[in-house]
C-alpha cells in the first residue's frame, strides 16, 4: 500500500497548511450569498457536485460557492479526466493507500474501490493518478469543510459514449444502494472550455451546461464534439449522468448551476480564458 503524495501543492494551491486554510477561508467568505437562491442558503444535500480543478486563484471561488452550506455523503467517488496520458486503464481506480495534502490524509474506501475496479471497464491503476491534478485539488476544499469523508478516486481517459455508459451502469450497480441511501456521493472534477476569448468560451460553456443541467449524457458528448467544446471532464460527467439516470429517471429536484465564471475575472486577459462552473445534482 502506498500513499499518494501531493504533486501540485505550492503551485495550484499554497503548500503550507496555514496559507492553504487561509486562502480557502477567504474563498468561502467571498461567496456572494445574495446570488444564491433563497431556499438554497440553508444546508443543502446534493448527491453529486461538479467542481472545477484549476489553480485556486482562478477556480476556488466557483468551487467554494458550489460547496457552501452543503452536506455531502461520507464516501465520495471522485471522477476526473486523465490529463497526463499515464496509466494502464482508461477507467483507473486507486484502490488503497491514503491521499496526502497539506491539510492531512484522506482515506480511500478500499472495499468500494476494489469492488468498482473488479467491474469492466474499470481497473485498478495507480499510475494514471500519480501526476494527475484534477482530484488532488478538490481534496483540501473538502477537508476544509470539516466533514468526515473517504474517497474512491477514478481517472477517466475515454470520450466514447458506449464505454462511458457501460462504466456509468457499472458504477450504479456497485454503488447504487449507497447513493440512494445517501451514504455515497459523486464528485465530478471538470473545467469548461479552454483557451478561447471570453465571449466564445461563455457561449460554448452554456451549450455544454444546458446538457449537463438536463442530465443528458449523450447530448453532452455530442454537443462537445459538434461544437469543439474543450470541457476536459465531459467524459467523467457523462459517466456520472449515465449512473444517475439508471438509478432514477427523474430527479426530485433539478440540477442547479451555482456559479459560472472564467479565468478572465482574475487574469484580466479576456482573449484566452478557461471557463469554470459548479453544479449540484439531486436524487
Amino acid at each position: 500500500m502506498i500513499a499518494r503524495q501531493s504533486v501540485v501543492a505550492g503551485r495550484f494551491y499554497p503548500g503550507s497548511a496555514r496559507d492553504l486554510r487561509g486562502m480557502i477561508a477567504m474563498c468561502f467568505a467571498g461567496v456572494d450569498t445574495d446570488r444564491l437562491q433563497a431556499d438554497k442558503k440553508a444546508q443543502d444535500s446534493p448527491c453529486m457536485v461538479m467542481l472545477p480543478h484549476a489553480g485556486y486563484i482562478f477556480s476556488a471561488p466557483v468551487a467554494c460557492a458550489t460547496l457552501l452550506n452543503t452536506r455531502l455523503p461520507k464516501t465520495l467517488i471522485i471522477l476526473c479526466p486523465n490529463h497526463t496520458g499515464y496509466g494502464r486503464s482508461r477507467f483507473g481506480v486507486w484502490c488503497e493507500g491514503p491521499w496526502e495534502t497539506p491539510l492531512g490524509s484522506v482515506a480511500v474506501n478500499r472495499d468500494l474501490a476494489l469492488a468498482l475496479a473488479a467491474r469492466a471497464p474499470y481497473g485498478a491503476d495507480t499510475l494514471c493518478h500519480m501526476r494527475e491534478h484534477a482530484i488532488e485539488v478538490e481534496l483540501p476544499l473538502l477537508q476544509f469543510m470539516g466533514q468526515d469523508f473517504d474517497i474512491v478516486p477514478v481517472c477517466i481517459a475515454s470520450q466514447t459514449s458506449a464505454d462511458l455508459k457501460a462504466a456509468g451502469l457499472a458504477l450504479a450497480e456497485v454503488a447504487g444502494d449507497g447513493i440512494l441511501k445517501g451514504d455515497v456521493g459523486i464528485v465530478v472534477s471538470s473545467d469548461m472550455n479552454h483557451y478561447e476569448d471570453e465571449k466564445t468560451t461563455m457561449a460554448k460553456d452554456n451549450l455544454a451546461l444546458e446538457k449537463v443541467l438536463a442530465e443528458d449524457a449523450r447530448g453532452l458528448l455530442e454537443t462537445c464534439a459538434k461544437n469543439r467544446i474543450t470541457m476536459c471532464g465531459a467524459g467523467p460527467m457523462a459517466l456520472a449522468l449515465y449512473a444517475l439516470r439508471s438509478l432514477r429517471l427523474v430527479p426530485a429536484r433539478k440540477a442547479w448551476l451555482v456559479a459560472h465564471e472564467t479565468s478572465g475575472r482574475v487574469a484580466g486577459d479576456f482573449d484566452n480564458v478557461v471557463g469554470y462552473a459548479g453544479v449540484r445534482f439531486y436524487l
